[in-house]
């Protein structure tokens, strides 16, 4: 028998995940490197915590990430392995082991060239595309949500915090999920409904930091890290990277702080990059 609080390096799930190694800790649960006996080969297994297993809304959202991965086959989102629910309580999901490094580990090392810039546009706008054409938001773009493989493009991880149109409406007083720094001023203010434009903005400020290896905002404070986002309070990228100004337009308008004057959807903002590539 499995004991909830004592999941870790060493256990082995449904008799065959075996956890080797914690590779990251999310906001429900925590990410393993483990070796699937039944294929001979590595996966990756998230765990929900055990403090979590008794709250009801965190097991509908954490089961809300495996069907959303399991709806979705594009070669720039990490594919489902397997969701299961051990008999003694342990809730888990199984995707595929992507070999290389996140986005954030590359940039704590140096900027993205704009040859690189593009391979990261060109991924995530065609995956992020997939993802809305199926009524989800992820929720939660930021550099550690994606892996840059050692042969490949960039793959997008962890649909966690992700949102089905329609039905998600964040409020002033309701529940927000996701990363403060990376995430849309009417999410965190609650001042209006969420549309696939929160992604658009989540992409705009990760390619901000992707070309100048910094955040657009800073502060310890998360009450005003929230303010300053709700203004729309950072330099333009070109004013802290060597990037041209064309690109910098792209980048500020994906980030806009008025939802309506960002690009629509990411199809929109691919175009627009690319258009102001060959500038």
């Amino acid at each position: 028998m499995t004991d909830p609080g004592a999941i870790g390096v060493g256990t082995t799930l449904a008799g065959r995940y075996e956890l080797v190694a914690e590779v990251a800790r999310g906001a429900m649960g925590d990410v393993f490197e483990a070796f699937d006996r039944a294929e001979g080969k590595k996966a990756a297994v998230k765990v929900l915590r055990a403090e979590y297993l008794a709250d009801e809304s965190m097991r509908r959202r954490f089961r809300r990430e495996g069907a959303v991965l399991k709806a979705l086959d594009h070669p720039a989102i990490v594919r489902l392995l397997e969701l299961g629910i051990e008999d003694d309580g342990v809730v888990f999901l199984v995707t595929e082991y992507v070999e290389g490094e996140t986005l954030a580990e590359r940039l704590s090392r140096r900027s993205l060239s704009l040859p690189e810039a593009d391979a990261l546009v060109t991924a995530l706008c065609d995956g992020l595309d997939a993802v809305h054409q199926h009524g989800v938001l992820h929720g939660d773009l930021k550099p550690a949500n994606v892996v840059w493989p050692e042969e490949g493009g960039p793959r997008l991880v962890d649909f966690g915090a992700s949102k089905i149109l329609g039905l998600d409406r964040l409020t002033a007083t309701g529940e927000v999920s996701g990363t403060p720094a990376y995430m849309a001023p009417e999410v965190l203010t609650g001042k209006a409904d969420v549309d696939q434009r929160i992604d658009v903005y989540g992409l705009g400020v990760v390619l901000y930091e992707a070309l100048s290896a910094r955040k657009p905002f800073h502060d310890r404070h998360v009450g005003r890290l929230m303010m300053k986002i709700d203004a729309g309070d950072c330099l333009p990228v070109d004013a802290v990277a060597d990037v041209p100004d064309a690109i910098a337009r792209v980048v500020g308008k994906a980030m806009h702080r008025h939802k309506d004057d960002r690009y629509a959807d990411m199809p929109q903002l691919k175009a627009a990059w690319q258009q102001a590539r060959q500038v």
